[in-house]
């Protein structure tokens, strides 16, 4: 079954962690998974199953990617706050992290 192809991100584009190749295996490992449960019954195209989950899969990524770097910049914008109260800043990007990504309703 011939897959669609997921663009390789352009340069002004976030990076992100998983190769396109590697998002186009996860997603076909998904749909397998879902074509052999008993009891899911695809009423789609199926190649269009697969290029939902690899979409949603790269634009999890993307937002997470992005949500990352705002917690990089918040973070050197206060850098002379966070050393002068000696705090732990792999703590505190971690927090960061969770409360931006909550109040975008993102769930890591």
């Amino acid at each position: 079954m011939a897959r669609i192809r997921r663009h390789a991100p352009s340069a002004r584009e976030a990076p992100v962690r998983l190769s396109p190749n590697k998002i186009e295996y996860l997603a076909e490992k998904v749909l397998a998974m879902i074509e052999s449960d008993p009891q899911i019954h695809i009423q789609t195209n199926s190649d269009l199953v697969y290029r939902v989950v690899a979409d949603t899969i790269y634009d999890d990524i993307k937002t997470e990617d992005e949500i990352d770097e705002e917690v990089e910049e918040l973070l050197e914008q206060y850098r002379n706050q966070v050393r002068s109260m000696e705090m732990d800043v792999g703590a505190l990007r971690t927090k960061m992290k969770r409360e931006i990504a909550k109040k975008r309703g993102f769930l890591l």
